[in-house]
C-alpha cells in the first residue's frame, strides 16, 4: 500500500469513528443531539453547514422520515404578564385552561385541540429535537422557559431554556428563534414561561422519536423515529476554505 492510499484509509478510518452518536438517549434531555437533518432532494445531500446538516437518527437514517410537528399558538388577552404552562399531564389536565389563567387562548394549528395533545402525551411519550418559538413581540423571544419533571416520589428537577441565547448571529428574522433542544415529554413533564401582555406567541416541536404502544400492537416498531427539518440556512452557500498550504497531513 503506497503513501496515499494509507492516507486515504486512515482518513476514512477517521470518518467512521465519528459516526454512531445514537446511544445517549438517557439523560432526559440534558444531552445535545444532531437531529436537525437537511432535507433530501433530487441532487443528493445538501451542503455540510454547521449542525443543521447532521441528522438525529442512527446509523443509517436516509430512511427516516421528516417530522410532523405539534404547533401551539398562545394568545393572552390580559394587559399584564401571566404564567403559561405547556404539557403536564399529571398535573394540569383536569385543571381550568389546563393550568393557564382565564385570559390565555391555546390554540392547536396543527389541528385537533390542545387537549388531545396533553392527553396523547400521557400514553404516546416522545422526544422533542427542535423547537421554532415565534412572536412579533421581541420582549417574548427574550424569555427563559423552565422545563420541569416531577415524578410521585417527589424527585423533581427544572431546566433553564433561556430564548434571548438562542438567538443565530446570523439570523434574519427578528420575530422567530429556532433552538436545538431535546426534551422528553410524558405526564411528568410539563413547560412554564411568562407569556406577555396583549402577545401572541407560537411554539413549534419537533418530535423525533414517539413511543406507541397501538403500532407495537400492529407489527410495527414501538418506538417511531424522525428527522427533525432544517428550518435556518436553507439558503446558505457551501463553506469554501481556501488555503496554500498543504492538507496532505490531515487524519481523521
Amino acid at each position: 500500500m503506497n503513501k496515499f492510499e494509507k492516507e486515504i484509509k486512515n482518513y476514512i478510518s477517521g470518518t467512521e469513528r465519528m459516526s454512531g452518536f445514537d446511544s445517549y438517549d438517557s439523560a432526559e434531555g440534558d444531552m445535545s443531539y444532531f437531529d436537525d437533518s437537511s432535507d433530501f432532494d433530487g441532487d443528493g445531500m445538501s451542503a455540510y453547514s454547521g449542525d443543521d446538516a447532521m441528522s438525529f437518527a442512527s446509523g443509517s437514517n436516509t430512511n427516516v422520515g421528516i417530522s410532523d410537528p405539534y404547533v401551539i399558538q398562545y394568545n393572552n388577552s390580559a394587559t399584564t404578564d401571566v404564567t403559561a404552562i405547556l404539557f403536564g399531564y399529571n398535573d394540569y389536565f383536569g385543571a381550568s385552561n389546563y393550568g393557564n389563567p382565564a385570559s390565555v387562548t391555546l390554540t392547536n394549528l396543527q389541528g385537533g385541540t390542545y387537549g388531545r395533545l396533553i392527553a396523547q402525551s400521557n400514553n404516546k411519550f416522545f422526544k422533542i429535537g427542535k423547537w421554532r418559538f415565534q412572536s412579533a413581540t421581541a420582549s417574548q423571544l427574550q424569555q427563559t422557559l423552565t422545563i420541569n419533571h416531577v415524578d410521585a416520589n417527589g424527585k423533581s428537577y427544572t431546566v433553564p431554556l433561556n430564548l434571548s441565547i438562542m438567538r443565530d448571529a446570523y439570523q434574519q428574522q427578528s420575530d422567530i428563534i429556532d433552538v436545538t433542544k431535546p426534551v422528553t415529554v410524558d405526564g411528568n413533564t410539563y413547560i412554564t414561561f411568562t407569556l406577555k401582555a396583549s402577545t401572541t406567541f407560537v411554539i413549534s416541536m419537533f418530535p423525533v422519536a414517539v413511543l406507541s404502544g397501538k403500532a407495537k400492537l400492529n407489527g410495527g416498531a414501538y418506538d417511531n423515529t424522525a428527522r427533525a427539518p432544517r428550518l435556518s440556512g436553507k439558503n446558505v452557500a457551501p463553506v469554501i476554505i481556501q488555503t496554500s498550504q498543504s492538507v496532505k497531513g490531515i487524519q481523521g
